[in-house]
């Protein structure tokens, strides 16, 4: 049965504890030791698992984790490295683009190594929790909405920028008004339909609700769902109209024309801060693929490894 509210404030609470630990020790490290237990947590909140079903998470996202810690972190610190080297320049829109493209086959790599584990889990989907879903699904929209989406393009192109400014000091440090108008002006030139966007977002989710319905309703085996989760992978970031795709098309090259932009009005000292700042990640997967290496040896010494 769903785990009872009181549980779920206590998981909260722990998730909240977790992160402020993490100034106090290793961010990355920290966070990516206890993935599967909050992974696991998020999909239990989303969804309310049985026991039983709370005992297979655990399982494969243990082995989903060990495949990535093993076979993923060395290609994770690669990139990293050369993100790291790049920042100390401004960046065209082309090396923005090749690090798009980097990003995203880790991201499909994992999807497609994560998708016969989700049809394990959803052949065992009950219509109750299908309904849990939606409704998680509805309130995180109603959040989207009232966040990014007032009335006029002009606020919209406000919320935006605001966003943006606040994710680009987080990397480069603080930005002076002189960088942060430009931002605004670029923004302003180059708007993005955030009604797209939203639409886009609920595309994505019905889509995800038809297959689970229809794994449910049809009583389909694992085959037949990672065949269904395979088609909604492909179609994922552009989905399968013309108006989708040329949208998604012009939604990644004003993405990575802004984030070319704001390397290009940065100063020396922003870039060296963003530098440093990846360099301590960098450091951190490190660290991660040498307990990578004292793991595997505890992992070979114990029976049935």
């Amino acid at each position: 049965m769903s785990l009872s509210k009181p549980l779920q404030t206590i998981k909260i609470t722990a998730i909240c504890c977790l992160f402020l630990l993490i100034t106090a020790c290793s961010a990355v490290r920290f966070v990516y030791n206890q993935g599967d237990t909050l992974i696991r947590w998020w999909i239990d909140d989303y969804i309310g698992l049985t026991a039983d079903q709370e005992f297979l998470t655990r399982e494969l996202l243990e082995q989903q984790f060990w495949w990535h810690r093993t076979e993923q972190l060395t290609d994770v610190s690669k990139t990293l490295e050369q993100l790291r080297r790049q920042l100390n320049r401004p960046l065209s829109t082309d090396e923005v683009s090749q690090f798009s493209d980097d990003l995203k086959k880790f991201i499909y790599k994992i999807a497609k190594k994560t998708t016969p584990d989700a049809a394990k889990l959803f052949v065992t989907l009950q219509s109750n929790q299908i309904e849990t879903m939606q409704k998680r699904m509805q309130k995180s929209n109603e959040k989207f909405a009232k966040e990014w989406l007032p009335p006029s393009l002009e606020k919209q192109n406000k919320v935006r920028a605001d966003k943006v400014i606040d994710r680009v000091e987080w990397l480069f440090g603080s930005l002076n008004k002189e960088q942060e108008e430009k931002i605004r002006q670029h923004i302003k030139s180059n708007p993005l339909d955030m009604n797209m966007v939203y639409q886009e977002r609920l595309r994505r989710q019905n889509d995800l609700i038809k297959i689970v319905k229809s794994i449910n309703q049809n009583k389909l085996n694992q085959q037949q769902a990672e065949e269904l989760l395979a088609t909604y992978i492909k179609n994922f970031e552009y989905g399968t109209s013309k108006e989708q795709q040329e949208f998604g098309k012009r939604r990644n090259v004003l993405g990575i024309q802004l984030s070319a932009f704001i390397t290009q009005i940065m100063n020396d000292e922003q870039r060296k801060y963003a530098s440093g700042r990846v360099e301590t990640w960098a450091l951190d997967v490190q660290e991660l693929i040498k307990e990578s290496s004292v793991l595997a040896a505890k992992r070979s010494a114990l029976p049935n490894r």
